[in-house]
């Protein structure tokens, strides 16, 4: 790996105002110097709504705001430049971080800092002349004042990934598979070996501790936890909280202190934080608090959304930065590859179906990187895989299926969710409705999305319009399990096979 050349800027508050001194990377100390929040209140409100609510409302008075809000970002941007590199010591700390970026070092930018309007500040835009540093070279990352231990991890392929995908039913609804789709799209294009995918079924902080820790005791730890899902502030505590799902898929609220001493505790090294906030909750940027709390718990790298990010932003970020990452790409690395892909494509749809219109929005600040320690690298050289190996062959075509519909498969995620939950109690679920409602496109959905997240094995269709028996459905699913060697047996043998194992 890369040797790194870090530069640190150390955030103390003293009443209302904050001043800050850097750090370089032969431990010279600047002078401390006063420092103003670049953005104001008014400015990071403008923020929220470009990125939040614009795509909701996009009327001719809407996109004149925007257009105002665009043409600030580049204003913004220098701003939070000139406020940490605008004195003296910081034009030779910035000429020094120019220098490293010509060569092969990882050049590290660290926030230090306690104060969440520190931490909240978008400085991923920072931008000088020739554009933002956080595209060339320079991984921005933010870590709590003091913190510097790092957590030794066992690295290397396959990477494994687990998903834990919450949507309780008291909170408002957002299509589970959303920002799945986009993961499995990005890791089954990559060759047969290299990434691990498993899913935490029911998204339960139970099933999640039981799943860690099986992984950590067969020697196959997860190096990803990716949580997607809504969050809220605790009234009481003002602390950011996680909505994972009761044994009843009720909202089940988890405090990044919790979640972050399990994790530490089983050597996780990496938590991405996937922004789907619902009004329901809270308007504040929940994730910005639960980052540092997983830090301070002993979390490696967090990656947290700052806003509650478009559908189509999430899928092209996170299907990158997979792709980057097992690569063998650090964490920054990656992350800055996934953020130069939002900005060159901006288009964002305003609907779902097809020729939808669109609008484009520069949303490629968003996530941020959370870090303590050295920028990581999940894959190591030593694991590196034959350069021509394919991807696995896909094992989730559905032979035999009604083809899907004409223009894809829309709507119907609430009830694709009740089922999947329906089947974790019982062993048969009947789907029910007049003629063409949908209850044949909906069961070729369901199929195809569990065979592709590994809920079950196989599946198999049998229409009842051809007046086909119970004897046909119990031959599908033999031969489904069995092969062709299920015809051989007698008629009670297949029913009781098939029906056994079902």
């Amino acid at each position: 790996m890369p040797h790194s050349y870090e530069i640190r800027l150390v955030v103390n508050r003293d009443g209302e105002s904050y001043t800050a001194h850097w750090i370089e990377p032969n431990s010279q100390e600047s002078e401390p110097f006063p420092l103003e929040l670049p953005m104001t209140a008014d400015d990071m409100e403008e923020l929220r709504w470009y990125l939040e609510i614009y795509t909701q409302f996009t009327g001719a008075g809407d996109r004149a705001r925007a257009k105002k809000i665009e043409a600030q970002l580049n204003t913004w941007g220098s701003a939070l430049f000139n406020a940490i590199f605008g004195s003296d010591d910081g034009r030779d700390v910035y000429r020094n971080l120019l220098d490293a970026t010509r060569g092969d070092d990882l050049c590290l930018l660290t926030i230090g800092a306690t104060d969440p309007d520190i931490l909240a500040q978008p400085w991923e835009m920072m931008r000088d002349r020739r554009g933002p540093l956080c595209l060339r070279g320079v991984t921005i990352r933010r870590q709590l004042r003091g913190q510097r231990n790092a957590v030794s991890h066992q690295l290397g392929l396959p990477l494994r990934v687990l998903l834990i995908v919450s949507r309780p039913q008291d909170i408002g609804f957002i299509d589970p598979r959303t920002s799945v789709a986009p993961v499995l799209k990005a890791l089954e294009g990559l060759p047969a070996g290299q990434v691990t995918v498993d899913f935490c079924d029911p998204p339960t902080l139970t099933q999640l501790e039981e799943l860690i820790s099986e992984a950590r005791t067969k020697n196959t730890p997860f190096h990803i936890v990716h949580f997607d899902g809504h969050g809220t502030y605790l009234p009481r505590t003002g602390v950011g909280a996680l909505a994972f799902e009761d044994s009843d898929a009720k909202t089940h609220l988890v405090t990044g202190s919790e979640l972050g001493e399990l994790l530490a505790r089983l050597d996780v090294p990496l938590v991405l934080l996937e922004a789907c906030r619902s009004a329901d909750l809270s308007d504040k940027p929940v994730f910005g608090s639960v980052a540092p709390a997983l830090l301070q718990n002993g979390v490696g790298s967090v990656i947290a959304f700052s806003h509650a990010v478009h559908i189509q932003a999430a899928q092209l970020l996170v299907e990158r930065f997979y792709q980057r990452l097992a690569g063998g790409l650090t964490i920054g690395q990656a992350l800055e590859e996934a953020r130069s892909r939002l900005r060159t494509d901006r288009a964002r749809w305003l609907h779902l179906g097809p020729n939808a219109d669109t609008v484009d929005l520069h949303d490629w600040f968003i996530p941020q990187l959370y870090q303590v320690g050295a920028d990581l690298a999940l894959t190591t050289e030593t694991s590196t895989m034959d350069a021509d190996a394919r991807p696995a062959p896909s094992r989730h075509r559905l032979k035999d299926f009604p083809p899907p519909p004409m223009y894809r498969f829309q709507g119907r995620a609430m009830e694709l969710l009740e089922i999947q939950r329906a089947f974790r109690r019982y062993p048969a679920v009947l789907l029910s409705g007049m003629g063409g409602m949908g209850k044949t496109a909906l069961a070729r959905e369901a199929a195809y999305w569990w065979l592709r997240t590994r809920h079950f094995e196989t599946a198999v269709f049998c229409s009842f319009e051809t007046k086909a028996g119970a004897e046909r459905v119990v031959q599908l699913i033999g031969g489904a399990l069995e092969g062709e060697d299920f015809s051989n047996r007698l008629a009670d043998a297949q029913w009781e096979a098939a029906v056994g194992r079902a």
